[in-house]
């Protein structure tokens, strides 16, 4: 579990490059730099990358909380954080071929990992 907690992090730590990569060839480096930089020439893929990564922290506190407490209490949430974190990386895919779009998609990958952080909670309340 540990070592997936890490893995999450990374994965945290390379959501918040994505927003300025895809855009550096329109946005000069420089203007990423300092807290008025004019970062308005985003390309489409950075706009989406902003969209998942601000979707990614409303449910990186509660799967942190959660992976910590069970390896604290010892508890088997291993698949479950595997799968959720499977599905953030879908949901990031998703992102990145542009599938929200279409009507429907985003939820049906999203809402498995809401259902999946809910039973990792209940695991560790029973």
């Amino acid at each position: 579990m540990i070592d997936l907690i890490i893995c999450v992090g990374m994965f945290y730590i390379l959501h918040l490059f994505f927003k300025m990569s895809f855009s550096l060839h329109k946005v000069p480096f420089v203007q990423w730099t300092y807290t008025d930089g004019d970062t308005s020439n985003l390309t489409a893929l950075s706009s989406r990358m902003v969209l998942a990564s601000n979707n990614l922290r409303q449910s990186l506190p509660v799967f942190f909380v959660f992976a910590v407490l069970s390896v604290i209490q010892n508890v088997d949430n291993l698949m479950l954080a595997q799968t959720w974190f499977g599905l953030r990386v879908l949901y990031l895919l998703g992102a990145v071929l542009d599938l929200y779009r279409f009507k429907m998609v985003r939820p049906v990958i999203w809402l498995p990992s809401v259902i999946v952080l809910v039973c990792m909670g209940c695991n560790l309340y029973s």
